[in-house]
């Protein structure tokens, strides 16, 4: 699982990476609005989702590729790029998948730490399907057919969910069911820029998430 755990941890930088890059597209076109700088800003928050999507691949890998080669065309999953659909393949094999926002460790005697689950703004499963359509709409040239895609709505929007991003990763926990591996991973991934960690949680057997 440590290769697994890298691809996850390297998918997380990578999606705190472009949210950044985001951000300094937005503020240019905040200053200049210049529509090329914005529809950049769009591209970065598309894939600093397809990251996330991309990692949550990782700890379910084998039952992910099982899976996918069951589909009578493009089943090779090396070949996936749609978030919406990997999430919705991931769904189909793991109904515990997402990641879920957890707070800090609380030492609660020596050795051992709980983790509360957080409930606040973080990015919800369904926030990120929506939100990640929403922006596919704006990669493409416009129809001049076409009705108005509200451009600058999605640019009042987009720095909500660039924070309700970082509130998930910032704990989180992913849930794993394999025949090698019933627990989680407890992931790290402060937005200041320190190398993500993981902390693994094993189970005994069965378990259920709350």
């Amino acid at each position: 699982m440590t290769e697994l755990q890298t691809i996850y941890l390297g998918k997380i930088s990578e999606a705190l990476a472009r949210l950044s890059g985001c951000e300094r597209f937005l503020s240019a076109y905040g200053h200049s609005k210049d529509v090329f700088a914005l529809e950049s800003a769009i591209l970065q928050m598309r894939k600093a989702l397809e990251a996330v999507a991309f990692g949550a691949i990782a700890p379910n890998k084998s039952h992910y590729a099982e899976y996918r080669a069951q589909a009578r065309i493009n089943s090779d999953f090396t070949k996936d790029f749609n978030a919406r659909s990997i999430l919705q393949f991931l769904g189909k094999i793991n109904a515990d998948f997402y990641p879920l926002p957890a707070s800090a460790p609380i030492a609660v005697s020596p050795g051992n730490w709980h983790f509360d689950r957080r409930q606040d703004n973080s990015l919800s499963k369904e926030k990120f399907e929506s939100f990640y359509d929403r922006l596919g709409k704006h990669l493409h040239a416009d129809n001049p057919w076409g009705n108005d895609k509200g451009l600058d709505n999605l640019a009042k929007d987009i720095p909500e969910v660039i924070a309700a991003t970082r509130s998930l990763l910032s704990w989180h926990f992913t849930t794993i069911r394999t025949p090698q591996f019933s627990g989680v991973w407890v992931v790290e991934a402060p937005s200041s820029g320190a190398p993500p960690r993981v902390i693994v949680g094993q189970a005994d057997g069965e378990f259920v998430v709350q």
